[in-house]
């Protein structure tokens, strides 16, 4: 039988206006209120604590290749060159 309580995490949510970071273990109030400059508009992340299928396929989708050499995802030659200050 599945576990009824839902995933556990973490949930982060970042103030818009002024990027401050709140950290929720089990409820996010209805209505928050940034703390440093009382804005009301978030972004809000989840992060899992404990893996799951989904967590993972979703690691697993969004991981990219990190070996020496790699190419960036849709950069080309230009776009380098374009980069290099000298």
């Amino acid at each position: 039988m599945a576990d009824r309580s839902g995933p556990h995490g973490i949930v982060t949510l970042v103030c818009l206006t002024c990027g401050q970071e709140q950290f929720f273990e089990h409820t996010v109030p209805n209505a928050p209120k940034c703390p440093k400059c009382g804005g009301t508009v978030f972004r809000s992340f989840a992060t899992p604590t404990e893996p799951d299928e989904a967590s993972i396929a979703q690691a697993e989708d969004q991981a990219r290749s990190i070996s020496y050499g790699d190419a960036s995802p849709d950069t080309t030659g230009d776009d380098v060159r374009d980069l290099d200050s000298r």
